[in-house]
């Protein structure tokens, strides 16, 4: 039988940023019993309502997520009630026919946390909310002004790479890369990797101590320590049985094929003038991806 339930609205977003081990974390938190998460990874609710030109992209990317989910909790194993418990199913089959309808809107949204228990937490992960202006953050805060928000951070520069392998698809190169970095394409990719921006538009809007900070490269070396910190943040108890697959890799995107040496210098200098703003502005995260990026 579920825990009774509570008003629908995320406890924490996870804002970020891309390619800095999201995915890791969304396949982790699901494993905690404390922790509800939608049945795909990237929502992108408040980003398709406050980016600009994003809200194409992100429907295709949902109805994609939705489409590979229905599939998953069709296989015959799904329908087998002694393998899976039906209530749990039908949640999660609610919770993706909210996520087919466009445009979303806020009912269609809180039907994604409706089955929370009273004990547990519930949030999503989407990437693209880092970026978010101010009036996206307003709208998350108005449905829980005491949101708590994670942001996981890489060093700029690997973020940026592999940003750009990203977009050269399923077989980057080298000479993609370097057309894509010297392209108008270069500003979504910079945007991203502006933490002293977004960063402290985020920080300076949720309540303090709503925000939790930690690093990619915490997460290949000590993957079990960022994992206790969250689970800290959350408020939940932690159990490193909890998290069997902590130390595997979610997803590592393809290798560039070629030489990235001269797209890495071409980076390197493109991004110079964000890493020292981000040294000026916020000299503590600036230090730790210097450490742990």
């Amino acid at each position: 039988m579920l825990e009774p339930a509570r008003s629908p609205h995320p406890d924490f977003l996870c804002i970020g940023a891309q390619k800095a081990g999201t995915t890791w974390l969304y396949a982790n938190l699901r494993s905690h019993p404390g922790i509800l998460m939608p049945p795909v990874k990237e929502v992108a609710y408040f980003s398709t309502l406050y980016v600009p030109g994003w809200a194409k992209a992100d429907a295709e990317h949902r109805a994609n997520q939705v489409a590979q989910a229905r599939a998953h909790w069709n296989a015959p194993e799904r329908l087998d009630p002694k393998r899976t418990r039906p209530e749990i199913r039908a949640r999660v089959l609610a919770s993706l026919d909210a996520l087919s309808r466009e445009p979303m809107d806020d009912a269609a949204y809180a039907t994604l946390f409706a089955g929370c228990g009273v004990d547990q937490v519930c949030g999503e992960i989407s990437p693209q909310y880092c970026v978010l202006p101010r009036e996206g953050i307003r709208h998350a805060l108005a449905l829980n002004p005491n949101l708590k928000v994670i942001a996981l951070l890489r060093h700029p520069v690997a973020r940026a790479m592999s940003h750009l392998a990203m977009l050269c698809g399923k077989t980057p190169t080298a000479e993609r890369m370097k057309e894509i970095a010297l392209s108008n394409w270069w500003n979504g990719v910079s945007w991203y990797s502006d933490y002293a921006t977004w960063l402290l538009r985020w920080r300076g809007m949720l309540p303090p101590g709503q925000l939790h900070v930690d690093y990619n490269g915490l997460i290949r070396d000590d993957p079990v320590g960022v994992l206790r910190r969250i689970c800290d943040f959350l408020g939940l108890p932690f159990e490193e049985a909890r998290f069997r697959n902590a130390r595997e890799r979610v997803f590592e995107g393809g290798k560039p094929t070629g030489d990235t040496a001269e797209v890495r210098a071409i980076v390197n200098e493109r991004m110079a003038p964000l890493i020292e703003d981000l040294r000026r502005r916020m000299p503590d995260i600036a230090d730790a991806l210097d450490r742990h990026g």
